[in-house]
């Protein structure tokens, strides 16, 4: 039949695989619950509050759980797993990922910082195209190609100094 997923795909081992590669640890496990819940309110909390108070929720969020082995690869690796379901695959964004990023990323002493930007419209209607990146003791952290093209162009960063 055309058109049918095969079997070996969707098979129990695919999923054992998909899940060996997604959970490396026992502790991932509560990790990605955790990204998981941030990644479902964090969208209601940016409708309905101003930016620096999410950013400073977050902040204290961040500082009550220093010292947590939360490096890039890991955070990125477990709120993959949840950009890439059907119910959060919209939410799959620059944004999202960026504060994702910047809520559970270990600075290790580190100054964190979370970017926002416009980029010029190349498209025929000119129309502008956000961005959001990390970057830590000013090192870029998942920039967007636009980013590093150096195409962007700064508005806003948090924390403010």
């Amino acid at each position: 039949m055309t058109g049918i997923i095969p079997d070996r795909q969707w098979g129990a081992d695919g999923i054992w695989r998909g899940i060996r590669r997604t959970f490396r640890k026992p502790a991932d496990v509560a990790l990605a619950v955790r990204i998981g819940v941030f990644l479902i309110v964090m969208p209601r909390r940016l409708e309905t509050r101003p930016l620096d108070g999410v950013l400073s929720e977050i902040e204290r969020a961040r500082s009550s759980s220093r010292g947590e082995a939360n490096d890039v690869a890991r955070i990125s690796r477990l709120r993959q797993a949840w950009l890439a379901s059907p119910l959060l695959r919209e939410r799959n964004t620059c944004y999202v990922r960026a504060i994702t990023l910047y809520r559970f990323l270990d600075a290790g002493g580190g100054k964190m910082r979370i970017h926002f930007g416009l980029e010029p419209g190349t498209d025929p209607g000119n129309r502008l195209r956000g961005h959001a990146w990390v970057t830590l003791d000013d090192e870029l952290l998942e920039a967007p190609e636009p980013v590093l093209a150096g195409r962007v162009s700064e508005l806003y960063v948090y924390p403010h100094d």
